[in-house]
C-alpha cells in the first residue's frame, strides 16, 4: 500500500471514530425502542410494520437503520425489508450477554452529559459532578430507572465476567460466599448454579438489594443485605468478592473498603478482586480497558483502572498479601488475596 493510500485509509478511519458518538445514539434508540427483539431472528419485516410495532414513523426510522446498516448492524434492502445480521443480534434482549443494556446505558443521560464535561478531569474536578452537581451514586438514587438499566447492564456485561469468574475459581469448599457490592447478585448466580453447596450473600446499597427480586435470590440460597462498605460488611463468610467495585474509588477509599473486608474476615477467609487489570503499554492492552479507565474519570474523578503493582500496593497497605493472581475466559482476572496476621 501506498503512503498516500495508507493516508487516505487512515483518515477516513479516524474521521469515522471521530463521529462514533452519532452511531452510539443511534443504538440507544433502537435498543430504547426495543427493535431487535421486533425483528425475527431469521427472517424479515417490513420496515413500515417494523415502525408501527415501536409507533414510530417508517420514514425516520429507515434512515437510522440504513446508517446502522453501513456498519453492519441488521440489513436494509432496497425495498425497506429489515433483517438481522451477527452484530444486531447481539441486541436482542433474549441473547446471552445481550448488548441492549449496554446500548442504552453508555449514551443515557448520566453518562452522556458526564462526557460532554470531560475537560473538566484535567484540571482536578469531576466531570458527572460537573454536569449534575452532585456525584454518581447520589444521582443513580435520584433516577432509580438508570440505577437499575446500570445493574441490567453489570448483569449482562459483554465480557461474561460473571460466568468466567465462576468457571475460573473452585468455590467449593465455601460455606458462605458474600458479594461487596455485588449489585443485583448476578455473580452469585452464576457460582451458586456451578457449585451446589455455598450460600451466598449479595451486600450494596440500601436502594440496590431493595430491587433485587425473589427469583434472584435463588429460592433463598442468596441473602441481601443494605449497607455502606465504607463502614461495615458482614462478617462470618468464607470468601470475600468485590468485583469491579475498586475502579470506582480512589485509592484512600480502596484502602476503606478493602479494610472493611479485612476487618469482617477470619483467619482463613480469601479476598478475590475481579479487575480488569491495566497494562501499562497501551500497544500491548486491551482497547476498552483504557476506555473504561477513562469512564471512571468520567464518572468519578480520581477513580481509575489499576495494574497488578497498584493493586499488590493497596493490599499491602490494608492488611492483605497478593497470593495469585488468576486469568478468566473474560478480560477480568481474579486477584486472590489472604490476610495478614495482626492489625492492618
Amino acid at each position: 500500500m501506498t503512503e498516500t493510500l495508507k493516508t487516505d485509509v487512515d483518515r477516513e478511519e479516524l474521521d469515522l471514530l471521530l463521529r462514533g458518538f452519532q452511531v452510539s445514539r443511534m443504538l440507544r434508540l433502537i435498543a430504547d425502542l426495543g427493535v431487535a427483539d421486533k425483528i425475527p431472528p431469521d427472517g424479515l419485516v417490513m420496515v413500515e410494520v417494523l415502525a408501527a410495532a415501536c409507533t414510530v414513523l417508517p420514514e425516520p426510522m429507515l434512515r437510522v437503520l440504513r446508517a446502522l446498516a453501513a456498519f453492519r448492524i441488521f440489513e436494509v434492502t432496497a425495498d425497506g425489508a429489515i433483517a438481522h445480521t451477527p452484530r444486531s443480534r447481539l441486541l436482542r434482549t433474549d441473547t446471552p450477554n445481550s448488548l441492549h443494556h449496554a446500548a442504552r446505558f453508555w449514551t443515557g443521560p448520566g453518562s452522556w452529559g458526564a462526557w460532554d464535561k470531560l475537560d473538566v478531569a484535567m484540571t482536578g474536578g469531576t466531570p458527572h459532578d460537573a454536569a449534575w452537581n452532585m456525584g454518581r451514586f447520589a444521582y443513580l438514587k435520584q433516577h432509580p430507572e438508570e440505577a437499575r438499566l446500570f445493574d441490567a447492564m453489570m448483569a449482562n456485561f459483554p465480557d461474561n465476567r460473571h460466568a468466567a469468574v465462576a468457571a475460573a475459581y473452585d468455590f467449593s469448599g465455601a460455606g458462605l460466599i458474600a458479594d461487596i457490592g455485588g449489585g443485583n447478585g448476578a455473580a452469585l448466580r452464576q457460582i451458586l448454579t456451578r457449585f451446589t453447596t455455598p450460600r451466598g450473600l449479595v451486600f450494596d446499597r440500601e436502594d440496590v438489594v431493595a430491587a433485587i427480586t425473589p427469583d434472584d435470590l435463588m429460592k433463598g440460597r442468596i441473602a441481601a443485605e443494605g449497607g455502606s462498605f465504607f463502614d461495615k460488611v458482614p462478617d462470618g463468610a468464607d470468601i470475600y468478592m468485590l468485583i469491579r467495585v475498586l475502579h470506582d474509588w480512589p485509592d484512600e477509599d480502596c484502602l476503606r473498603i478493602l479494610r472493611a473486608c479485612r476487618a469482617a474476615m477470619g483467619a482463613h477467609a480469601r479476598l478475590l478482586l475481579g479487575e480488569q487489570i491495566l497494562e501499562p503499554d497501551p500497544a500491548r492492552g486491551r482497547a476498552t480497558g483504557y476506555l473504561i479507565d477513562v469512564q471512571m474519570m468520567a464518572m468519578f474523578g480520581r477513580a481509575r483502572q489499576r495494574s497488578e503493582a497498584d493493586f499488590r500496593c493497596l493490599l499491602n497497605q490494608s492488611g492483605f498479601s497478593l497470593y495469585r493472581v488468576i486469568p478468566t475466559a473474560s478480560p477480568v482476572s481474579i486477584i486472590e488475596a489472604e490476610p495478614i496476621a495482626g492489625p492492618s
